[in-house]
């Protein structure tokens, strides 16, 4: 069973295209895994509990998203050493990427459980949907080791060159989530505690799953978990460039949180519906997203082999292809943004809630390409920091305030204004990030 793949060889859309669409792929179902509570409890429940898993699972994203920004700094380094061929520090970055994360996903269980009723003021739950917000967090933070555990083990066969079997993992996670809402909501009415059960148990099957390929998998370098030890300058090298990562992929969603509790200020048909464009944008910015994520893992092992001009090359060809997407959600939102709504509620309110919030946002979809797949190209030169900085910068100068104004200073506004504040602040982010980029490439100081 092959687990590595050498991304610095062949045709290079092939290689790009192979390895995107599977990550594609595995978004989509880890999008539809998310998106599948909101539908199931939609059908079954009222508003409230609608609104309790909308803004829990807001919540429980954002934690994904710090996760997962630590875990982007494995597939980075793993891809440089593979495409360097240097397989002992494979194995030094996997130990102690373990030690590492399985000891924080302690500590951010014991942080949410501790601190549940306030993160939810914060979030300016509506009180109809306080209790059962509660319920629905307090159980996934249970579930939060083996989100870190799916995360990280995917990003080690990224850093691989191997994008198909973490879409396989998710996809078991995704039939078992289903199948167990359908199960504990639908015939037993359970609702949000429910779903939440659902999530953990689907969570559980698919680090299992991803555990047995590992244990089966030909590796070319030997790894044994019974062996596992920590190296503190690893260590150091993940954590640097983890955490600017994981402190963009935490404070933007924060960003948005404190836009939903806008939209949640605005009465539970508003934070319904704004629960629901977020599931619906975690699956219309797929194509961005899964494009940069792979350019990072090229980028890392083409440089690793020192064949930058390839690296460069893909970035353009990512822009491209993630761009293609983009302009397809935006003109299917302009004309027709009510028939992505009806995928989770037939509620009427909720309807044109949401239906006003896409025909401004979606302006962000012609956007965002640039963003993220100059993100990616920036993750696997190693230059985390500033692309960090960048997001953080946006999001807190001009998406929080520019959505708090309208919001606050126009009468009857509505999620329309709202969803005005996103694409301002894309297009600061490609401002300064193309600035940064052709300083360093004037200045020859693009790879750390």
């Amino acid at each position: 069973m092959a687990v590595e793949k050498d991304l610095t060889q062949g045709n290079l859309i092939k290689i790009l295209l192979g390895f995107a669409l599977p990550y594609i792929a595995a978004n989509f179902m880890q999008a539809l895994y998310g998106a599948a509570d909101l539908i199931i409890v939609g059908k079954y429940c009222d508003s409230s509990v609608v609104s309790a898993v909308a803004t829990g699972s807001q919540l429980l994203q954002t934690l994904t998203f710090f996760i997962t920004g630590l875990t982007v700094s494995a597939t980075v380094l793993i891809g440089k050493a593979y495409g360097s061929k240097q397989y002992e520090n494979i194995i030094k970055i996997i130990n102690t990427m373990t030690i590492c994360f399985i000891t924080a996903a302690l500590i951010l269980s014991s942080l949410i459980i501790t601190f549940d009723k306030q993160l939810m003021g914060i979030l300016q739950t509506p009180p109809e949907a306080f209790k059962y917000t509660l319920d629905y967090v307090f159980v996934c933070s249970l579930g939060l080791v083996f989100i870190f555990a799916y995360n990280a083990i995917s990003a080690v066969l990224r850093g691989l060159g191997n994008s198909v079997a973490p879409m396989y993992f998710i996809t078991v996670a995704c039939f078992i989530n289903i199948v167990a809402d359908l199960f504990l909501i639908g015939k037993y009415g359970m609702g949000a505690k429910g779903a939440a059960i659902a999530t953990v148990f689907s969570q559980a099957a698919s680090v299992f799953a991803s555990l047995i390929y590992i244990k089966r998998g030909n590796f070319m370098f030997k790894f044994s978990f019974r062996k596992i030890k920590f190296d503190i300058s690893t260590a150091k090298e993940l954590f640097k460039i983890g955490l600017p990562l994981s402190l963009q992929d935490t404070l933007i969603p924060l960003s948005f949180l404190f836009l939903f509790s806008l939209a949640n200020s605005m009465g539970v048909a508003s934070s319904a519906a704004y629960g629901s464009v977020v599931r619906l944008n975690a699956f219309l910015m797929l194509p961005a997203g899964s494009f940069s994520m792979a350019l990072t893992a090229l980028t890392a092992q083409n440089l690793g082999a020192g064949k930058m001009d390839r690296a460069v090359s893909a970035f353009k060809l990512s822009i491209l292809f993630s761009f293609l997407f983009g302009v397809v959600f935006f003109i299917w939102q302009q004309f027709n943004p009510d028939s992505a709504i009806a995928i989770f509620t037939s509620d009427e309110k909720v309807f044109r809630a949401g239906a006003r919030y896409l025909k401004s946002f979606s302006f962000d979809y012609l956007l965002v390409p640039f963003v993220f797949c100059l993100n990616g190209f920036l993750f696997g030169c190693g230059r985390t920091v500033f692309a960090a900085v960048n997001s953080i910068i946006s999001a807190f100068l001009i998406r929080i305030p520019v959505a708090f104004l309208l919001c606050t200073t126009i009468a009857g506004a509505s999620l329309f204004e709202l969803g005005i504040a996103p694409p301002c602040a894309s297009l600061l982010t490609i401002f300064m990030g193309y600035s940064y980029l052709i300083y360093l490439i004037r200045s020859k100081k693009l790879i750390v």
